[in-house]
């Protein structure tokens, strides 16, 4: 399996600036830019494949390529709520398994992807070191749908940021801030 790539990002962050500057106790529209830029930061610490909770936040589209088929494909991820696997066929054109015969099961590695047996597995193009793509969506849904503890902990990690951009030792609690976002993290079993 290679690298994920992302195809499409979220369409919004989990908070709203208004939400983190309410959060921040910041009144003013001055530092709307660099708060943004926290915000941005805190949610990229937080989520996706990198994320320290190795699980999509907000719904977002990403892509395996694979070296070749197999009935059952594991995606590293959990929260996949739609899968399109395609193919290069041996004259390397583009092909799209039909939607009935794949099925997606959540599993402790992740996401399982299972081709039907009334799947004839095909000949792939030859020259191609990843013929086969799974082009995934995964997240729990809309910034509304983060759960709040999530949704929480971005606040208290952009307010960090914002409070130390001088570099003048603002603390937070890490052990507090693990603890409240470890019901959340996912690893691989």
């Amino acid at each position: 399996m290679f690298r994920p790539v992302r195809i499409e990002a979220p369409a919004e962050l989990p908070v709203s600036l208004e939400e983190c500057k309410q959060h921040a106790v910041v009144s003013f529209d001055d530092d709307d830019a660099l708060m943004e830029t926290f915000l941005a930061g805190a949610t990229e610490y937080l989520d996706g494949f990198r994320g320290v909770l190795g699980r999509f936040m907000v719904t977002q589209t990403w892509q395996v390529a694979r070296c070749n088929f197999a009935r059952r494909m594991v995606l590293p991820v959990p929260d996949v709520s739609s899968v399109e696997v395609t193919f290069d066929d041996a004259e390397g054109t583009g092909q799209t398994v039909p939607a009935e015969l794949v099925q997606i099961v959540p599993e402790a590695r992740g996401t399982l992807v299972r081709l039907s047996s009334d799947f004839e597995l095909p000949d792939l193009e030859d020259d191609n070191p990843a013929p086969v793509q799974l082009t995934f969506t995964a997240g729990f849904g809309a910034a509304a749908e983060v759960p709040m503890p999530l949704k929480i902990a971005i606040m208290r990690l952009a307010r960090y940021y914002y409070d130390d951009r001088l570099g003048t030792g603002a603390t937070m609690s890490w052990s507090d801030f693990d603890r409240q976002i470890a019901p959340w993290r996912w690893m691989s079993v």
